[in-house]
This record gives C-alpha cells, structure tokens and sequence, in this order.
C-alpha cells in the first residue's frame, strides 16, 4: 500500500531521497515514537554508546504511560521470587504458547521468555519501582495494594494442564489513591526509565510529528522529515487545548449520562489545536545507524479500522490519539511489508466483581459458548470474532447482590466498582422467569432455558462442558433473573480495544521486511508498530513487555550486538 491509495488514510508522505536536503540535526539512532518500545532503545542505545534524539507527536510515553501500568514478565523474576511464585522460562514459554500461537517462532517465544528476568532487572535498574505484593485469585485487575497477580489464564483448568500457574502481571509501583483508578499508571513504567535516558543524554524532541522517511540512493533509511513548532506561544497554545479536552473527555467518560455534550466540547477543542499544526515548519533528521517506528497502533484512526477490522469498530478505543498508524504507514512508503492488520483485541473484563464471572454468558441465540472465567480480552475477542458483537450476561438477585459486595470498599478499583454498580442498578433487565428475561433481551427463550437448567446442573455435579470448576458456578434459580448486555456496543459497559496488527520484522533483530523478507537497511519497528510477540492474543501486561522487548532488541542490532 502506498499513499496513493484510496485506503491509505493518513497525513505520511511517500518516502523522499537524501539528495540536496540539508539535515538540521544527526545522531546515531532517531527514535520515532517515546512509548514503551521507544523509550527501551532509545536508553539501551545510550548504555551501547550511541547518541539518540527521540521525537514524539506529542509529550512522549503513548499508550505505555496511559496504561494500567502492568508488564508481563516471569521465568522467576526477582519479584515472583519475594513473593513466593516459583516460575521458569520453561514454563513461561508452555504458557505463552497456548496465547501466542504461531504469530512469532518458537525460537523468538523463547528468547523473550528467557530474558524476561533480565528485562525486569533492567527496569528496576533504572529506577522502576515493582513490589511483591501477591493476589493469588482469578482477576483482570487486584486491589490497588497488590501489585503482583495472574493477569492471563493461567488458573484455567485447560491452561492448568500444559503449564503450572504463575503471577506474572508485574504492577508498577503507585501511591493508593492513583492506584485506584487503574489508567494513567504507566507513568510509573515510563517517566523513571524516560528520566534515565535524558539524564544520559538523550535529545528528546516533544511536539514533532515524522512525515516522510528519507532514504539513500542504495535504500537505505538515512532520516527522517518532521513537522515542528517553531512559535513557542503556537505550541503552548496547542498543547493547553489538548489537556483541556482530555481533562473533559477524562471527567466525564461514555458511561456518564450527558457525557456526549462534554465529549462534542472536547472536540472542538482538539480540532482548534490541530488548526494549530499548520503553523509547523519542516525540519531534517539524519540517522546514521537507523531510525526505530515506535509510535502505536491504529485504533484511533476509524477510517483505517473501518477497512482493515470493522468488527470492532464499535468497541471503546484503548490508547492515545497518537495511535494512527503513522508508524505503519512510514514503514510501507519504503516497502515494509504490514500483516494481522484485522487483528485487534477488545477487552470485556466481568471480574471483578467475581460473582459476575460466577454466572453464564450467551449469544444472541441464547447459547453458552465460553468459560465466563476467562481473561477478559479471550472473551471480548470471542463475542467479536464469532457471536457479532453480541452477548449478555445471565444472573439472578443472589449473584448480584454478591457483585455488590464483592466490590465495596477497597476490594475493587473505582472504574470497576462504577461498572459494577452502574450496569446492577441501571443496566439490568430482570423478568420474574427465564422464559421472560428471553423474550426481553431477545434471544431464544429455549435455548435459554435449556442453558440455564445445564449450567445449574454443572454447579452441582461439577461436570461442565467448558471446564469451568465447581466453585466458579453459581446456581442461577432464585427470581428475579437478570441479564446484563456485554456486547462490543454495550452502552453502559464500555469495551475496549486496541490493535494488534502491524510491520514484519526480523525476529532476532527488529528490522522491517519487505514483502519478499528481505531486510529494509536502517529501518527498525517495535511495540504496536511491529509484529510481536503480542500480536495474537492479549493478555495484561504481555503489550508493553514486548514493547521493551522490541526497542532493545532494535538497539543491539544497530549496535552490531
């Protein structure tokens, strides 16, 4: 694809020669994109001797700081062992495999999983705070003082058979009150590791936008073309009308009645500060040994969601607007070869409250397709891929009584308890009998039924077709019961999603490929802009791991390491 075509959908320019162009500044590697994956090469760069200027759209660490601040790691970190979690790359890898699939080879699988105890004392090196602080029960997210926790399957009886559990979602480190909200804290990740590399010297450039890769007449990637404020009050303007907005848009979520009003206001102000941009000038950067793409995914362009994966177009986009796909763009004006771009992931977290995963999920059939005790992305990317969105959640007055409780004081995080109590009091449908909750939702009312007499059976015999255990199955018999929509455009239960698609690379040094696999010389990608190891299924944690993965690996390599 090239910027010619009709479904290009961004603002990136066909690559341009190095000929007659007079660079404004040169260093050793340009790092395109300060997120998780930038913010790694850019740091293991400087430690190989290498100078960097990085460049971001904006303020720098992405999705990766917006984050719930969790990295995936394991293998026996020293994290896992403070607490008591016995863990091998051996066992990592077992389990890895089941998620991973054959996106990436086994010898690339194992590589990530052998370093990840370095990876963490690497970060932890640089100031990364990360405590052993264990949750050792099923959940998308513990408590705001725990700090290790399952963040996958691992529980699963069917995972359970080819792997021994192990917490492997590392928290990072903050304060109880922001540990509450579960957004914003990959901060705690980003900002100490981002304060290393500047502190070694690395040239940040904020506010700088890539447009154009540059490259020699042999190929090679050799620079970069980028837009930049060169009117101090322009970019101060701008940057005031985009904390605004996102202050707005941070207020007053989708799930607020009246949110939309705030969110129109938002807008505006995002589209007064793009007016902003024009003011920008050109500026040159040269990149003697390569320029990294680092800059996230695609899921807040909707026109490149709409071609590439409409299924999840009505899911609530995870990330930053920095998410475009300007980095995968950049890498395919010179032949970079983009794969998976259908594959997304969309998180429909129930748990907490525990007892919501205690009931049983249907389609828009009334059938039973899943273990409700899943991770929470395994079941959005079911409802989407094979039950068109659609999906509700039965239970009945006991269970919902018990979420309540199950999310009252400190034993859930706010956005979880908001749900909880928002879709319990306002987004149920309850009917005095199954045959009528069907009718309501408007799904097969024997189907239903049957579903609900065999779940009930399941609880009691302990047998059930979807290895669900005895413990995790609540009988549903007591009125009213109750049904509570979780498809991809649930009004009231946001579910939300991020892109998983993007550059092949050289798996053992990040290098783009072409569409014949032949390396792109001085061209590098990583994280959400990369094929990676996370580019199957998502489980917590595992994104931001491969992007620290990714960027040090892209590091060594132009380094000749």
């Amino acid at each position: 694809m090239t910027p010619q075509d009709k479904n290009w959908f961004s603002s990136i320019e066909a690559s341009s020669s190095d000929k007659n162009i007079s660079w404004d500044h040169e260093t050793d590697v340009l790092v395109v994109g300060l997120g998780g994956a930038g913010i790694a090469c850019a740091l293991q760069s400087i430690e190989l001797g290498h100078e960097v200027i990085a460049v971001d759209k904006f303020a720098g660490g992405g999705a990766t700081k917006a984050s719930g601040g969790v990295i995936y790691a394991g293998g026996g970190t020293s994290i896992q062992q403070a607490a008591g979690v016995e863990d091998t790359p051996e066992n990592m890898f077992n389990y890895l495999k089941m998620e991973v699939g054959e996106i990436v080879t086994d010898n690339c699988l194992k590589d990530f999983c052998d370093r990840s105890v370095e990876t963490v004392e690497w970060m932890i090196g640089h100031g990364v705070d990360m405590r052993p602080t264990l949750w050792p029960h099923k959940t998308s997210y513990p408590g705001p003082t725990y700090f290790l926790y399952h963040s996958d399957n691992s529980l699963l009886p069917h995972y359970k058979k080819n792997a021994a559990p192990a917490a492997r979602g590392h928290r990072g480190y903050a304060p109880l009150e922001q540990s509450k909200k579960a957004t914003n804290l990959g901060g705690s990740f980003y900002d100490p590791m981002a304060a290393s590399a500047e502190a070694k010297g690395m040239t940040k450039m904020a506010y700088t936008e890539v447009q154009q890769l540059i490259t020699n007449s042999k190929g090679r990637v050799v620079g970069v073309k980028v837009l930049q404020f060169t009117n101090e009050a322009s970019q101060e303007k701008y940057i005031t009308l985009r904390a605004k907005a996102h202050k707005l848009m941070e207020t007053f979520p989708p799930i607020i009645p009246g949110s939309k009003f705030f969110f129109r206001r938002a807008l505006k102000m995002l589209a007064k500060a793009s007016e902003l941009e024009a003011g920008r000038e050109e500026v040159f950067i040269k990149a003697d040994k390569g320029v990294l793409l680092s800059s996230g995914g695609f899921v807040f362009n909707s026109k490149m969601l709409e071609h590439y994966a409409p299924k999840y177009t009505t899911a609530y986009p995870l990330g930053t607007d920095g998410d475009s796909g300007a980095g995968i763009r950049l890498g395919q004006t010179v032949g970079g070869q983009a794969e998976n771009m259908d594959r997304v992931t969309a998180w429909r977290f129930i748990n907490p409250p525990r007892s919501f995963a205690k009931g049983l999920i249907v389609n828009k059939q009334g059938k039973r397709f899943i273990n409700e005790m899943v991770y929470g992305a395994t079941l959005g990317v079911e409802i989407a891929e094979n039950h068109n969105g659609k999906a509700w959640m039965i239970l009945d007055k006991p269970l919902v009584k018990q979420a309540l409780e199950d999310v009252s004081g400190d034993n859930a995080l706010n956005f979880q308890k908001a749900l909880a109590q928002l879709n319990a009091r306002f987004g149920a449908k309850k009917a005095k009998t199954v045959k009528e909750l069907a009718a309501i939702i408007g799904v097969d009312a024997d189907n239903l039924e049957q579903e609900v007499a065999a779940y009930n059976e399941a609880g009691r015999s302990g047998k059930d077709p979807f290895h669900k255990t005895k413990d995790d199955i609540a009988l549903i018999e007591t009125s009213p019961y109750i049904a509570i929509d979780i498809g991809l455009a649930a009004k009231l239960y946001p579910c939300p999603a991020l892109t998983l698609g993007g550059l092949k690379v050289n798996e053992k040094t990040g290098q783009v490929l072409d569409d014949k696999g032949k390396g792109i010389k001085g061209l590098y990608a990583g994280g959400r802009n990369a094929i990676g190891v996370a580019s199957w299924n998502y489980i917590s944690g595992l994104s931001i791991a491969d992007g620290i993965y990714a960027g040090r690996r892209a590091a060594r390599a132009m380094a000749g390491k």
